[in-house]
């Protein structure tokens, strides 16, 4: 009798405590393997070079790339790697943005011990999971309005609503303060606002970008 190969599970989150846990879990069962860990987003797009993962478990907020930006890349760089997105956050628009941007589950943390192995049957049979307590027929009713913003803009404007100054979002980007100025004008512009409070409150309605979490949320 053939014996399955383990479904390879890579780990993306900055909390190191949570993927200890994750990574106990998983280990416990022996259906799965975990082949690669990452703290945020970056590292997992450069893990995904040279690990082969059949799913990565995702956390939404993390620093810099956010697990939606994340997301969207890994759809485009590795489309075979299906991805649960793990979150603190059940707003209709980040599920129905995590879906839309290639998610093929969501599981809320709060309900991780019971759900995860669920979720991971369901996606591992190339099948869509979301956490029952979340109302999937209004998230999939909800209308989510496209803006077209590069990968680079993506990644200003979650700095911004990370709490970063125009001086430091060039510092962190390497980039010119001219330019980081250039970028944050492209993005008012193409949301439709005119002070950075309203670019925060716009981007956080559309799904754009992720909150910061609280130093000890998981």
């Amino acid at each position: 009798m053939t014996v399955a190969k383990p479904v390879r599970v890579m780990l993306v989150d900055d909390h190191a405590l949570v993927r200890r846990g994750l990574a106990a879990l998983l280990r416990a069962d022996n259906r799965y393997e975990v082949v690669a860990e990452a703290s945020d987003g970056e590292e997992a797009l450069l893990r995904l070079e040279t690990v082969d993962a059949d799913v990565t478990i995702l956390d939404l907020s993390m620093p810099r790339l956010n697990g939606l930006d994340t997301l969207r890349r890994m759809a485009r760089q590795h489309p075979k790697t299906r991805t649960i997105v793990l979150s603190m956050y059940d707003d209709d628009q980040f599920v129905a943005q995590a879906l839309q941007d290639g998610a093929y589950g969501y599981v809320r943390k709060q309900a991780m011990d019971d759900e995860l192995f669920g979720a991971l049957d369901r996606v591992t049979q190339g099948r869509k999971y979301v956490s029952p307590a979340i109302d999937l027929e209004r998230v999939e009713n909800r209308h989510l309005e496209r803006i077209d913003l590069t990968d680079r803009e993506r990644e200003v404007l979650q700095l911004i609503v990370d709490g970063h100054t125009t001086q430091s979002v060039a510092q962190i980007l390497s980039i010119s303060p001219h330019t980081a100025t250039r970028h944050r004008a492209n993005l008012m512009q193409k949301l439709g606002v005119h002070t950075q409070m309203e670019l925060v409150r716009a981007s956080v309605q559309r799904g754009l970008v992720v909150l910061p979490k609280p130093p000890l949320e998981g």
